[in-house]
């Protein structure tokens, strides 16, 4: 039961980067790659990882009240989510008064579209992503899977306690119709609760299968051949664009999930580096953190084009993209920027998202 898994953890800190360099736009740098221009889906990877590891914590055990159970949850990604959202409103003031006492207009004008007065609720809430009637996208825009996410854990006890021995065939049934629904593009439920759906329970029923083999570890040049099989399929998906890639990039992430659980092959070995077990501990931070310090990178570019008369930060379609002098200096200013998300979330972890977890012990002991 207090098994961690290791490589899994470091597929976070991947992923999460992945993102972070999907939501980059600088002319003539790896952001333009292929493989980062579809890096978005690995979001549904976290929700795979988190139905998983849940299943792994919680599928077995018994007693467990929800109070004790939901307050853990709310405590590990609550208090980073709630200090983000002030942050973005703090930086809509300051874009407020950019507007009025210097005439900067940046995308779009202060306290609207994304960022209008009624979605602050919803952010609150963390409801944003369950309705057609907000924005999922609003402020702080990763925090979208983590209204997901939240209420796939309510989710997950219910079927721990109200199914019991039929947990798992339940798990199975939710993924498979989530599926479904997705593939003929249902209403029933906004697509981002299905994808949600589908991979979080598909998750906690990968750890089923997983509990069933765990018995059977393969040969070491086995496992490598698996494993590095699974990482080259995952960046051939990831790099193309085709009709069934939204199927077909969650059940390749079941699979990699399942195996690299097993953490016998040369890459699970790689994987459990100190480097990037960091990134890995750090993930949750970089991944709520990175959208802000995004927008003040982008703010600089737009403040240095009017001050200089550069285009240093172009509009190309709907896009605001970064030029800093050229391909070399554009991929140098990318590398400094993950520098200093990393950095920044090293803070935010150690002052936000630990102090979360210990105010949740200290509070209820």
């Amino acid at each position: 039961m207090n098994k961690r898994f290791e490589a899994l953890d470091a597929f976070r800190g991947i992923c999460a980067i992945s993102v972070v360099i999907f939501h980059m736009h600088f002319i003539d740098s790896i952001t333009e790659l292929s493989f980062f221009r579809g890096s978005a889906i690995f979001v549904e990877f976290f929700f795979v990882l988190s139905g998983f590891v849940l299943a792994h914590g919680y599928g077995s055990r018994e007693g467990v009240k929800f109070k004790t159970f939901i307050r853990a949850r709310f405590f590990r990604i609550y208090p980073l989510h709630l200090f983000m959202l002030i942050v973005f409103l703090a930086l809509e003031g300051v874009k407020l008064l950019a507007y009025e006492f210097g005439g900067l207009s940046f995308n779009s004008l202060p306290f609207t579209n994304d960022f209008a007065p009624n979605e602050i609720i919803p952010n609150l809430l963390l409801i944003q992503s369950w309705s057609s009637y907000t924005n999922p996208l609003s402020f702080n825009y990763p925090s979208w899977s983590i209204s997901i996410e939240f209420y796939m854990y309510s989710l997950l006890f219910c079927s721990i306690v109200f199914f019991k021995k039929q947990k798992k065939p339940v798990w199975l049934l939710v993924s498979t119709i989530a599926f479904i629904l997705l593939y003929f593009k249902s209403d029933i439920l906004v697509e981002s609760v299905l994808k949600g759906l589908s991979c979080f329970f598909g998750g906690a029923f990968t750890y089923v299968i997983y509990k069933k083999l765990s018995h059977l570890k393969p040969s070491f040049l086995i496992a490598t051949l698996i494993e590095t099989s699974l990482l080259i399929l995952i960046v051939l998906v990831v790099n193309n664009k085709f009709e069934y890639k939204p199927l077909a990039a969650p059940l390749l992430f079941f699979a990699t999930v399942l195996f690299f659980a097993f953490e016998v092959g040369l890459c699970s070995k790689i994987l459990k580096l100190r480097l990037f077990q960091f990134t890995g501990k750090l993930s949750y931070s970089i991944y709520m953190t990175h959208a802000a310090i995004l927008f003040c990178v982008t703010s600089l570019g737009v403040i240095l084009e009017k001050i200089l008369s550069q285009e240093i930060a172009p509009m190309i379609e709907t896009q605001r993209y970064l030029n800093f002098g050229g391909a070399i200096v554009n991929n140098i200013s990318i590398f400094i920027t993950l520098i200093t998300i990393i950095f920044i979330s090293h803070i935010t972890y150690n002052y936000i998202e630990l102090k979360g977890l210990s105010l949740n012990k200290k509070r209820w002991q």
